[in-house]
């Protein structure tokens, strides 16, 4: 199924060869996996970028947090830590972010704050700032020439407040962000005195055994762990291979490297409670707020489940976890062609689904 599915989109689209799929299920009885288009030896523990399916682990580490009541997903942002006098934001230039006394970490977490995305925006022609009209990151690769450049959760807040940059005031209406993300990073690394990666790693890679996780967040750290899939990027004239990137910008909405294997184990956990979210604190995690049609806080909704889909260059996955039957899916792809991102995450999503009715399992999900 899968090889059929692949190949005519590959001969469709032009894709590269070892560009690729792979689709791996875990399920109640064990496990499957399937591959095509992808060099020999290729297994579900090969590494590639996971992209925003990251921000499950961001989103988890605030509503660990709360469950342990050092913080509630309800303060605002110039709110105090529970039990501290230290605000959940710095009371900094590079914090003055618009409307942040108004803004809820549960808007961050559902994307509903209004915050301005510096990553996938330009900054306006209007800003008096040197990179006004540029991509902020392109700006400092391109411009000034600093392919290294070390990334700081609070230079990227800072984009926000010196510009005054905002969507909407919060609660107007969803607006993806990842540098609302990028914000709730930094309220992890307050609240619990630990750096993000460290935190990811004392909760979550270590006793779920995702032996095979990473969240780098150093210019300097720009492979991907052996083995891994090489991927492959297009703009719409032609594919190049790209492995190597700076993550350091990335840190909280998108940084995070992984395996097929790993993810589906990640998903299947925390969304069944297998992990250390409570029952109750994954209802509240899951549940879609007013004014959004699919996501939650940190968790999408899909046919595949309940999970989130990333795209980063390279590479394109989608995960999702349908609690009616326990089933994860998971469907990776080392190429991205970014003119036609809905045709790719269609395929997806249809391959996804297939994969679950040969291995028995029916159903789609629907968020009730």
């Amino acid at each position: 199924m899968v090889s059929t599915k692949y190949l005519a989109y590959k001969n469709a689209n032009g894709l590269p060869d070892n560009a690729g799929i792979m689709v791996y299920l875990l399920y109640p009885e064990g496990q499957r996996v399937a591959a095509a288009g992808l060099p020999n030896g290729v297994n579900e523990n090969w590494h590639y970028r996971i992209a925003s399916v990251s921000k499950t682990f961001t989103a988890a580490s605030i509503m660990l947090l709360d469950q342990q009541g050092k913080l509630k997903i309800d303060d605002v942002l110039t709110g105090n830590i529970t039990g501290t006098s230290f605000s959940y934001l710095p009371d900094s230039p590079n914090y003055a972010i618009p409307y942040k006394e108004k803004i809820t970490i549960r808007q961050l977490l559902s994307h509903r704050a209004g915050i301005f995305d510096v990553f996938n925006n330009p900054i306006p022609d209007s800003s008096t700032s040197s990179y006004a009209g540029s991509y902020y990151n392109s700006y400092v690769y391109q411009d000034m020439n600093e392919p290294d450049h070390q990334f700081t959760l609070d230079e990227l807040a800072g984009v926000v407040s010196v510009n005054k940059l905002y969507s909407k005031p919060p609660e107007s209406e969803y607006h993806y962000s990842d540098t609302g993300y990028s914000l709730l990073a930094k309220i992890v690394e307050r609240v619990s005195g630990k750096s993000y990666d460290r935190f990811l790693s004392d909760n979550f890679f270590k006793p779920l055994g995702l032996s095979q996780t990473t969240a780098p967040w150093s210019a300097y750290d720009t492979t991907l762990p052996s083995p891994f899939l090489a991927g492959y990027v297009s703009g719409g004239s032609g594919f190049s291979e790209i492995n190597e990137d700076n993550m350091s910008s990335h840190v909280g909405p998108g940084n995070i490297i992984s395996t097929p294997s790993d993810v589906a184990h990640w998903a299947r956990a925390l969304l069944s409670g297998r992990g250390p979210l409570t029952k109750e604190q994954i209802a509240r995690m899951t549940a879609v707020p007013a004014g959004n049609t699919t996501y939650a806080l940190g968790i999408g909704n899909s046919e595949l489940g309940m999970g989130h889909s990333g795209a980063h260059p390279g590479y394109v996955n989608i995960v999702g976890y349908n609690p009616n039957d326990d089933v994860a899916v998971v469907v990776a792809t080392p190429f991205i062609d970014y003119t036609k991102l809905n045709e790719h995450l269609a395929l997806m999503i249809e391959i996804g689904k297939e994969a679950r009715k040969i291995a028995g399992y029916e159903g789609t999900w629907t968020k009730k």
